[in-house]
């Protein structure tokens, strides 16, 4: 009985180290397995507001007209390097940050342009991110 429980000992104790042999391998070597590709940011309806790559376009909540309205887009990012990303690339097409501000997990933006206001509303879930993205006159505040 005791041979029995040695030998199982010693062969759990082997399995233990072969499977962390091959951790640190792979650590110290690399992966092999291709490089993650992103897809490329985008402009949708605004030609003035880039996309991450990783969302797409929700048609049936978007509305646009006269190139003002609101977009909703999906997707599986992170709210925090969505704020970063969009506070990025708002700036490099001329807008100008207004205000931000997080609330029960929520990060709203606000930019202004010339005569036009934009909000950006991140909502984060376990299912999810959700992007709301308003494009307005200024006038019609």
């Amino acid at each position: 009985m005791n041979r029995i429980l040695l030998y199982s000992v010693i062969s759990l104790i082997m399995m233990v180290f072969i499977s962390g042999c091959a951790e640190f391998k792979e650590k110290f070597q690399g992966s092999t397995s291709a490089p993650e590709t992103h897809p490329s940011p985008r402009y949708f309806d605004f030609n003035d507001v880039l996309v991450p790559g990783g969302l797409t376009k929700d048609t049936k909540e978007s509305y646009i007209t006269n190139g003002h309205g609101r977009i909703v887009l999906k997707g599986r990012l992170e709210s925090g390097s969505l704020a970063q990303f969009f506070i990025t690339s708002m700036y490099s097409d001329g807008w100008t940050a207004l205000n931000q501000y997080e609330y029960q997990g929520s990060i709203k933006l606000f930019f202004k342009k010339s005569e036009r206001i934009a909000s950006i509303l991140i909502t984060e879930n376990p299912l999810g991110t959700r992007v709301e993205i308003w494009v307005i006159p200024q006038g019609k505040i």
